[in-house]
């Protein structure tokens, strides 16, 4: 059987994973998500600093084991990535690419809520949420707009995902079905 992989990008509470879902569910499709391989989330900040003042290079945003899981795969893909085909481990393996655009304070209160809702019987949770909103100002939002600028180009097809998730899916198979 053939495989066809859909990428899924977009900034960090943009829908990546409830699109993804949803298309693997409707289309019997599986999904392999790139933050189950990513380790660039455990770099302390001044690395992260350090990577966007070198350009943001996406071969050190290494995901072990993320091409290996793609090409394990058969059928449809629904890859949920942030980097798209701008990504040189993975990019070439994709045949459609899908960037979801959203407002940056939605997918910033988006992303706080499914955190919370995860987390919140943590005890750790607090600390660590108030780090994640330190770093916001001083290194998220930058990558975020290198996000924007280097990703969403490669896309087959920018979709609004300012909606409620049926309005992002009904969105999106209407490009998929085409």
């Amino acid at each position: 059987m053939t495989r066809r992989i859909i990428a899924i990008s977009g900034p960090p509470g943009a829908g990546k994973s409830t699109l993804a879902d949803a298309l693997g569910a409707r289309l019997g499709g599986v999904v392999v998500r790139y933050d189950d391989h990513e380790v660039i989330t455990s770099w302390p900040p001044e690395r992260v600093i350090g990577w966007l003042d070198a350009g943001a290079p996406l071969e050190q945003a290494v995901a072990p084991g993320l091409h290996a899981a793609l090409l394990a795969q058969t059928g449809l893909v629904l890859f949920e990535t942030p980097f798209g085909r701008a990504c040189p481990d993975t990019g070439g393996l994709i045949d459609f690419a899908i960037w979801l655009e959203c407002p940056d304070d939605i997918a910033l209160t988006r992303k706080l809520g499914a955190l919370a809702r995860m987390n919140h019987r943590n005890p750790a949770f607090a600390q660590w949420l108030t780090g994640w909103l330190d770093s916001y100002t001083v290194f998220t939002r930058r990558a975020l707009a290198v996000q924007r600028l280097r990703v969403m180009p490669t896309a087959d097809v920018a979709i609004m995902a300012d909606a409620d998730p049926a309005t992002v899916v009904s969105r999106s198979l209407i490009h998929l079905v085409a």
